[in-house]
Parts: structure tokens; sequence; C-alpha cells
């Protein structure tokens, strides 16, 4: 069962890709990582819906969603967490839509080439 699954109904009719990724639901639209649905019993701060971005995108998302935050096991790194226990949850989650359904450059990454 995919977490918070709402937010796949507010993307509707965007064709995104599934993949199962470190235990958590990742989505692709196109090319492009959009986000992961992070539902797990350890480490229950990072639970929520993690939005692929760049560092440098980071205040600007802050400034766009409340309470977005860096994933705490991870650190300052690409991806923020919009998180679970967030009073701005679905709020929050239709923002992280309507950006990916307006192609901003504030959400997604395109994954480095794997190695063979």
């Amino acid at each position: 069962m995919i977490p918070y699954d709402f937010i796949l109904e507010a993307l509707y009719p965007l064709q995104l890709k599934h993949h199962k990724m470190f235990g958590v639901d990742a989505f692709y639209y196109g090319e492009k990582i959009v986000f992961a649905l992070c539902e797990k019993e350890e480490n229950r701060h990072d639970n929520g819906v993690w939005i692929a971005t760049k560092m440098k995108y980071h205040e600007e998302l802050r400034k766009h969603i409340k309470d977005v935050r860096i994933i705490k096991n991870f650190g300052p790194k690409t991806w923020m967490l919009l998180p679970a226990d967030s009073d701005y949850f679905e709020e929050g989650c239709n923002l992280i839509a309507e950006l990916i359904k307006s192609n901003s450059s504030l959400i997604g990454n395109v994954p480095k080439p794997k190695n063979k």
C-alpha cells in the first residue's frame, strides 16, 4: 500500500512512474524523480513527502510550503521533507502537486546514470 496516496489524485492526469527505493515509494515524472512517500516505523520524524529538489531551491520551497524542512537522517542534501505530522500536510501536498503540474524548476532531479 502506498502511503499518503491522495497526492497522486492531486497529480491526475500526469503519467507518473512508481519505483520502490530505499523502503520508500518514489515517483518520477518523465526522466525526473519528483518526490517519494515515506511511512516507516523507525525514524518517524522523516515520514511524509520527500521532495526531490536542489539545494539552491531550499529557501524558495520554504517560502511556498509551510513546515518543509531538511530530512533529519540525510542532513542538508537535495531532498526536503514535508512531514506527515505537519498541520499543513494536506495543503502542502496540494502545493507540491501544483508545482509538479506546472513543471516548476523547484521540484525534480534527473538521476545520474547508473554505472554498469
